[in-house]
C-alpha cells in the first residue's frame, strides 16, 4: 500500500484518529475512528491528565485497527499565539537559529517558555532593506509536552506537531485554482469544537489569519441547562435532539441553545470583521464550518443570518477517497468531526 500518514485529535470529549495514504487523485482515507475522552482529562483543548488520555489513545488504537504508531498531533488552543509579523530578511537557517531573540516582543509569553515555529508568507522592501512577512506560531512548552506524553503514554510516537487551523484548510479549504472559489476573495474555516473554536483565513491555501476562540459547543449545553434549570448532562442530550424523559420540551432547548449560540456567532462575525479592518481590500468570499458544535440544529442558519456571504459545510470526506463502509447517515455524523484528523494526515502543509 502507498506510504500513509495517521493524524491524531485530541479534543475536549473525543479523541479521532485517521489514516490517510498517498493517493491520485486523492489521497485515500483508509480507517478513521473516535472514542470518547473522560471528562475534566482534557480542558480547553489541552491535556490535563495525560495518563487518561492516554488510556483512550490505546483504546482507539484498538477500536480503529490502527497498526502504525508514528503519529501527526495537532494544537490549537489558547496556549498558542499566531501572529502576522516582519523581520530582516535571513537565510531559513540563520533565522531559526536567532528567532527567540527577535520575536518576543510579539508574543505575550517568554520565548523560553515557547515552542517557536513560522511559515514565510513574502519578501518586501522596506527603505531599501530586504524584509520577510511571516506567520509566527508559538506554543507553550508545557501544553505541548503534556500532548506528548500522552502519546507516548500509549506507545505512540509523534513525528510531527501542527497547528489545528492549517490541518482544516488542507483537510475542507479550497487550495487550489482548480476548485470553484471566487477568485478575488479569501475563504475563512471555522471549526467549532466542545470548548474552542478554531478560525483560520486562507488564500488557497496560504494562511492569513487564524484566532482561536475558548468558546464551543460546552458553553451553548451550559447556557440550556441555566436557562431550564436542568442538569448539563440532560442539556447535551436534548441540545443533541434525543429523547429525555420527563426532559424539557424541544421548543425551550432550541430557542434557550440559539439565543447563546447567536452571541456566539457574533464573535465569530467580530474576528472576520477584525481581519477585514486589518488587511486593507481583503474580502471574505465564503465560509466553511465544520466541529461537532456546529451540528447544532438552527447553527448553520443562524451564520447565515449573520455573516452575509455563502455559509457551507466543509466537506473532508469529498477531499479524500474514502475506503470507510459507512452508511449515509453515518457520514452525515462523522464528516463534521474528521476534518483535523484528516488535515494533520494530509500530506504537505497549509500555512
Amino acid at each position: 500500500m502507498a506510504k500513509s500518514r495517521i493524524g491524531l485529535d485530541i479534543g475536549s470529549t473525543a479523541a479521532r484518529a485517521a489514516e490517510v495514504a498517498s493517493g491520485s487523485p486523492k489521497p485515500v482515507l483508509v480507517r478513521a475512528a473516535q472514542v470518547p475522552i473522560p471528562a475534566g482529562a482534557v480542558e480547553n483543548g489541552e491535556v490535563r491528565q495525560p495518563e487518561i488520555v492516554a488510556e483512550a489513545l490505546k483504546e482507539l488504537w484498538a477500536r480503529g485497527g490502527f497498526k502504525g504508531k508514528q503519529v501527526v498531533m495537532g494544537v490549537g488552543n489558547q496556549r498558542v499565539v499566531v501572529r502576522e509579523i516582519s523581520l530582516p530578511w535571513l537565510p531559513e537557517k540563520e533565522l531559526r537559529q536567532s528567532l527567540a531573540y527577535q520575536v518576543q516582543e510579539f508574543i505575550p509569553m517568554s520565548t523560553d517558555e515557547a515552542v517557536l515555529d513560522f511559515d514565510p508568507l513574502g519578501e518586501f522592501e522596506q527603505e531599501g532593506r530586504r524584509m520577510l512577512r511571516m506567520l509566527l506560531v508559538a506554543a507553550q512548552k508545557v501544553m505541548v509536552t503534556a500532548t506528548v506524553d500522552a502519546a507516548a503514554g500509549a506507545r505512540l510516537e509523534p513525528i510531527g506537531l501542527d497547528l489545528v487551523p492549517f490541518a482544516l484548510v488542507r483537510a475542507v479549504g479550497a487550495t487550489d485554482e482548480g476548485m470553484q472559489l471566487d477568485q478575488t476573495g479569501d475563504e475563512a474555516v471555522i471549526d467549532v469544537g466542545a470548548h474552542v473554536t478554531n478560525i483560520c483565513v486562507h488564500d488557497k491555501g496560504v494562511t492569513r489569519f487564524v484566532r482561536i476562540l475558548p468558546s464551543g459547543g460546552r458553553d451553548i449545553t451550559i447556557a440550556v441547562a441555566r436557562a431550564l434549570n436542568i442538569p448539563d448532562e440532560t442539556a447535551e442530550l436534548a441540545k443533541r435532539g434525543e429523547d429525555v424523559e420527563g426532559g424539557p420540551a424541544p421548543e425551550d432547548v432550541q430557542r434557550a441553545a440559539l439565543e447563546r449560540a447567536g452571541t456566539f456567532v457574533d464573535e465569530i462575525r467580530s474576528s472576520l470583521e477584525f481581519y477585514a479592518a486589518q488587511v486593507p481590500g481583503s474580502r471574505i468570499s465564503r465560509v466553511l464550518v465544520t466541529g461537532g458544535g456546529s451540528k447544532l440544529e438552527g447553527f448553520l442558519e443562524l451564520i447565515r443570518e449573520r455573516i452575509p456571504v455563502p455559509i457551507e459545510r466543509g466537506r473532508a470526506l469529498e477531499r479524500v477517497d474514502s475506503r470507510l463502509d459507512l452508511s449515509p447517515e453515518a457520514v452525515a455524523e462523522a464528516e463534521p468531526v474528521l476534518p483535523v484528523a484528516v488535515g494533520l494526515a494530509i500530506q504537505g502543509k497549509a500555512s
